[in-house]
């Protein structure tokens, strides 16, 4: 190995260890919001996940959640926090052969090239390159996918080394040169394997397109497709995992993709297609967001790095700069037409694409320093250190270190609920997604039955339930075959009637309640809307509401509300305020309850509480005014008789 490659070796093993130790210090130490706790279920059962069903990274966190490392999630994070380490490792190797591309001097018959005779230090390139990684590992995004276990962080380590593979490939442009067809296999390989882990590798593909057309026209083109074009397929192999594995039954099996339909449904994301595109302002909502991001990301010191090192990259390749752009504006215009909550990791493709500009700027800008410096290492490291210091300022933002929110939450949604009872929540992103790690790794609390209210919207869900709680599902199976033949309307694009499908969800989800309710305890959480359940009185006992026939509701004294173990956690933002407002929520309702049934004291405290998650609600405010003026009204006990 040589001087050159061993410095490049060493400098990736140096961000990629300098990123890890970040991550790790940083690194969430239990489930996390959203789908964290379903991904770590269907990891460690080797189940399918919701679409597009994420085979690839399903395998690969399967085989690690088995690894004797300890606590599953913990180590299920820590996977992440190194996929994600490991991706920045190898944008050093992206960046410094991006950086080594020179103005082409002017062309002479039969030769091409892009690049003039690497003669000069390239120790400047290669601290320019490692900048740019830390840059990028840096970022306010990239760093909060690389703490806590999500399809993000494999996406990552993926489209690291599907831009190495292309950049190479630009560099190799000799015709049927063999380093050129390895060059293009692997990208048309690592193509394929970024698609079978998420499909947002589509933004991708405007800007591989025109890599292909560089310098290959007629012939040649039809011949680099008919090479890359098995590669690629080889990539997508990991999909068959799906229906394999679905047609084992296994306890999470989103969408049941056994056959053609289904398969196609799932990884196509058929479900969420109402969100993409849905409307012009929608887009321009998510646009203007997407550009406020990549902003506060990279403290805009990185933006305007990136233009700097646009200019720069222009005059050197147009075509890079075309390439680089391309990647960059189709990223964004793409993202913005999906119109979701938490888009964030959506622009992670963005990010690396501004992170090769900016390592273009620092080349450049230490080059003109070295004159004024004189030393050029210094000359190398100082607009390096502009451009990544500030970034450390997300630290604290950023670190999900202590973040016990959602185990918490989920687990005093447990000590809510009494044995062997039925719950109906569709609280996804902060305890039903964590209940399915929880009930199927951990072993805690599967003698509850949690059902999400809106996954009942889904064909599949009926089979899951089938196989999982057969008794609930035969005691309203003459229900669920209406509303199925009703929902199949809608899911096959026939005409349907949205006022039936509507009826016959409801009155599916009241019979399984009044069904249920025969035989287990039944509970609904705060968000179950009034429709639901009508008749039966909903009694605040902890964080969810338990159902009660009115002839069977007890005294107030005799329903239980337990302690509450809540890690505290200082940060804001809209899943850690929403915990919160739930929490206020049922302290308010409870309180509420309390001093209706003239428990005035304990409902004091209650709304002492709620006014904790919720400083100055004038809602809470105003019913503890009102409980104290209940408690003067009420006439004091007649003395005793001497």
């Amino acid at each position: 190995m040589n001087d050159i490659r061993r410095q490049r070796l060493f400098a990736s093993l140096g961000v990629a260890a300098l990123t890890a130790i970040l991550y790790i210090i940083t690194l969430a130490p239990s489930v996390d919001f959203i789908d964290a706790g379903e991904l770590a279920a269907v990891a460690h059962g080797f189940g399918i996940a919701h679409p597009t069903g994420y085979p690839l990274f399903t395998i690969l966190a399967g085989i690690w959640a088995h690894l004797p490392l300890g606590d599953v999630i913990y180590s299920l994070n820590l996977f992440a926090a190194l996929l994600a380490a490991a991706g920045a490792g190898i944008t050093v190797q992206t960046l410094y052969l991006l950086l080594g591309v020179r103005s082409a001097p002017a062309k002479q018959k039969g030769k091409k090239s892009a690049m003039k005779p690497e003669t000069e230090s390239q120790l400047p390139r290669l601290l320019a390159a490692a900048a740019g990684a830390l840059f990028l590992g840096l970022t306010a995004t990239y760093w909060r996918t690389a703490l806590s276990i999500e399809v993000y962080s494999l996406h990552i380590l993926l489209l690291s080394l599907l831009l190495w593979s292309a950049v190479r490939l630009f560099r190799v442009q000799t015709d049927d040169h063999p380093a050129r067809r390895r060059a293009l296999l692997t990208t048309a390989l690592l193509l394929g394997l970024s698609f079978s882990n998420h499909m947002s590798t589509v933004f991708t593909l405007p800007a591989l397109f025109l890599l292909l057309l560089h310098h290959r026209r007629g012939v040649g083109y039809v011949k680099d497709v008919a090479l890359a074009v098995p590669a690629f397929a080889a990539g997508l192999l990991p999909y068959l995992y799906l229906p394999l594995r679905a047609a084992a039954q296994p306890a999470l099996n989103w969408g049941n993709p056994v056959d053609f339909e289904r398969f196609f449904w799932h990884v196509s994301g058929k479900q969420y297609s109402v969100w993409m595109f849905s409307s012009a302002d929608a887009w321009q909502k998510q646009f203007a967001y997407a550009l406020s991001t990549l902003g506060s990301d990279t403290m805009y010191i990185g933006v305007v790095a990136a233009l700097i090192g646009l200019v720069f990259l222009f005059r050197r390749s147009r075509f890079l700069a075309g390439f680089v752009l391309l990647m960059l504006l189709t990223c964004l215009v793409w993202a913005a037409g999906y119109d979701i909550h938490d888009i964030e990791s959506y622009f992670l493709l963005a990010l690396f694409a501004l992170a090769m500009l900016a390592a273009v700027a620092v080349h450049e800008l230490q080059k003109r320093l070295r004159t004024s410096v004189g030393n050029p290492l210094l000359s190398a490291v100082i607009p390096g250190a502009v451009l990544v210091l500030p970034l450390l300022l997300h630290f604290s933002s950023v670190s999900q270190r202590g973040n016990y929110l959602v185990e918490d939450y989920t687990k005093n949604m447990f000590a809510s609920i009494e044995e062997d009872a039925l719950v109906l929540s569709f609280q996804w992103d902060y305890w039903v997604s964590a209940a399915y790690y929880y009930q199927q790794v951990e072993g805690e609390r599967t003698d509850m039955i949690v059902l999400d209210k809106e996954l009942f919207r889904r064909s599949w869900y009926f089979e899951q339930i089938r196989n999982s709680h057969p008794e609930l599902y035969s005691s309203v199976e003459r229900e669920i075959n209406a509303f199925q033949k009703e929902l199949y309307k809608f899911e096959h694009d026939l005409p349907y009637d949205a006022g039936m499908i509507e009826s016959a969800f409801n009155h599916m989800i009241n019979t399984m309640i009044d069904r249920a309710y025969e035989t287990r305890p039944v509970y609904v959480t705060i968000e179950m809307e009034q429709q639901f359940a009508p008749g039966y009185q909903r009694i605040p006992e902890g964080l969810a509401f338990r159902l009660y026939q009115p002839e069977d509701v007890p005294a107030p004294q005799d329903t239980p509300f337990p302690e509450f173990e809540i890690r505290g956690f200082d940060r804001e933002g809209r899943l850690v305020d929403g915990i919160g407002r739930m929490y206020g929520s049922m302290f308010f309702n409870r309180g509420v309850y309390l001093a209706q049934a003239g428990m005035h004291d304990s409902a004091d405290r209650l709304f002492d509480q709620a006014l904790g998650f919720a400083p100055g609600d004038s809602g809470i405010l105003q019913w503890k005014q009102r409980n104290a003026a209940m408690r003067n009204a009420v006439p004091a006990p007649a003395p005793a008789l001497k």
